[in-house]
């Protein structure tokens, strides 16, 4: 596809200077500075609530939460092997998807901040985090 030859292109590409002042302000950032953060955190929150639905998780009981993310911490390897070996237990399989959940929520709250985004999804996304955090100073100290 050609783009027109009005003085926007660059070597074949349109220049980004033209199309998005914000583009020149991201450049020498590792990350493409793209990415759509609300959306990604909807679509997180959302998968976390359906696997808290799944396995009858309540975020509004701190100790259930913990608990869970206890459970996180010390045993999603473990149980990992475990499903790999075994028949399909779907409740495991819920969990090990949550906790997978979990690292890519801290990971996008990471990412986001990097680029000076404070990101954070709803309430079942800040009471795993919370509990997380708090298990895992738990375990600093």
């Amino acid at each position: 596809m050609a783009f027109p030859t009005n003085g926007l292109q660059t070597q074949g590409r349109l220049a980004a200077e033209h199309l998005n002042p914000i583009a020149i302000s991201m450049e020498g950032l590792t990350m493409a500075g793209f990415e759509n953060y609300s959306q990604e955190i909807r679509e997180i929150e959302q998968e976390i609530e359906r696997k808290g639905i799944a396995l009858g998780i309540n975020w509004d009981d701190d100790a259930q939460v913990r608990s869970l993310a206890r459970e996180a911490l010390d045993h999603a390897t473990d149980d990992a092997k475990i499903s790999a070996s075994g028949p399909v237990d779907t409740r495991l399989m819920a969990k090990l998807d949550l906790f997978g959940l979990a690292g890519i929520m801290l990971r996008t709250m990471e990412e986001s901040a990097t680029v000076g985004i404070e990101s954070h999804g709803g309430p079942a996304w800040k009471s795993f985090a919370r509990a997380l955090w708090a298990e895992k100073r738990s375990r600093e100290a």
